[in-house]
């Protein structure tokens, strides 16, 4: 089963996070504003993400989508229940939770600069997972972040 498409990024308004699909058409249940995204159209034809279209920055990552909180509280209730089962099997049970987790869920892009998460499309191969140096050495030298991205 294939995923919609859908673009959650920050509302020019309010700074909450907004949800638009390959339309473009926002909407963000914080604010009710309605925000526009510029979908090109090589965008809706190959669903594969070359830049952000919240703010045309083309330096992505890929990550599963999985929610960070969670894989920690699996991670601190293994740890915390290991003193009291044989083995610290706990542990091991935690690990396995977290791997089925990993290989079930599908993958998301995101942008480096404005953190826009895009669900559903398909995976370039010119993205890769979280480089920390590069978004490091970006923040440091962008300080702008709705400058339009020169390394395009």
């Amino acid at each position: 089963m294939r995923q919609t498409p859908e673009i959650a990024f920050a509302c020019s308004a309010c700074g909450h996070e907004a949800v638009a699909g390959l339309d473009g058409l926002g909407s963000c249940p914080s604010c009710t504003a309605t925000p526009r995204l510029e979908i090109p159209d090589r965008l809706k034809a190959t669903r594969v993400v070359d830049s952000c279209p919240a703010c045309g920055n083309g330096l992505l990552y890929v990550q599963r989508d999985f929610n960070q909180k969670v894989g920690l509280a699996v991670v601190v209730a293994g740890a915390a229940l290991a003193p009291f089962t044989p083995f610290y099997s706990s542990l091991f049970v935690a690990a396995a939770v977290d791997a089925g987790l990993y290989a079930l869920l599908p993958d998301v892009t995101v942008c480096y600069r404005c953190q826009a998460h895009l669900r559903g499309f398909a995976r370039n191969p010119r993205h890769h997972a979280f480089d920390l140096h590069l978004a490091e050495q970006y923040h440091t030298h962008d300080t702008d972040p709705t400058a339009p991205d020169a390394r395009r």
